[in-house]
């Protein structure tokens, strides 16, 4: 996962909450470089969302300037997509902005290349870069660990949550939810995404458990009697 890319994905307003889930996603599986290739399918098992809506999202990406798609051939021949990320950088002069073309999705939200708080209030964004730093509380500065639009999650509570739920990546987690309880609010948020969280960890550990086979025992005559030579 690419540090950098993360936090600059979630600064970055696309128009839409699943394709914004889905840069995350992107950026998650990244390099420092900007490359990645998962499958479609994988990103929508992330993502909870259709292959289908996955595509078309990737599609908008590359439209808008955010993302590259190169197909590649395999050893075996086979085509792999291999996904690169354009995000802009910190480096680009700032107070300049680009527009992305939606079509007809109606206006076109603006990115700023400017990463200075001043021009991205905090609680427009879908979570702080804060969050992915780490769990010790002198890496994370603030009152919380995780702090998006909607989940707000102290350092205690966080650190419960992640005893309690091992097998999946916390803070993708927690961001794929703020964004999901940006769009439609639960009533409590808290219990919520703790269902969801504790689901998608039973998920896990059931993709885990390893599949035992019976042992065949060639010295088992058993099976003979009741056999009519």
């Amino acid at each position: 996962m690419s540090m950098m890319l993360m936090v600059k994905a979630m600064q970055i307003k696309v128009g839409n909450p699943l394709r914004k889930l889905v840069l995350l996603k992107l950026a998650d599986n990244a390099s420092d470089q900007g490359e990645c290739w998962p499958s479609y399918q994988y990103i929508a098992d992330q993502c909870e969302i259709s292959k289908r809506s996955v595509m078309n999202h990737i599609d908008e990406l590359c439209k808008s300037g955010l993302l590259k798609k190169v197909f590649r051939k395999g050893p075996k021949g086979n085509a792999t997509n291999v996904y690169i990320l354009t995000i802009p950088g910190a480096g680009d002069s700032p107070g300049v902005v680009q527009e992305i073309h939606q079509g007809s999705a109606g206006a076109a939200p603006r990115i700023s290349h400017s990463f200075e708080p001043v021009n991205e209030p905090l609680n427009t964004q879908a979570a702080k870069a804060a969050c992915a730093i780490g769990v010790n509380d002198h890496h994370i500065a603030g009152r919380y660990a995780f702090e998006g639009n909607v989940i707000r999650l102290n350092h205690k509570d966080y650190r419960s949550w992640m005893n309690l739920y091992p097998l999946i990546d916390l803070n993708y987690e927690l961001q794929r939810l703020d964004i999901e309880f940006t769009h439609e609010k639960p009533k409590n948020w808290f219990i919520t995404a703790s269902q969801k969280l504790s689901y998608q960890n039973k998920q896990a550990a059931a993709r885990t458990i390893p599949v035992t086979k019976p042992k065949l025992d060639l010295n088992n005559t058993d099976w003979i009697y009741g056999v009519e030579l």
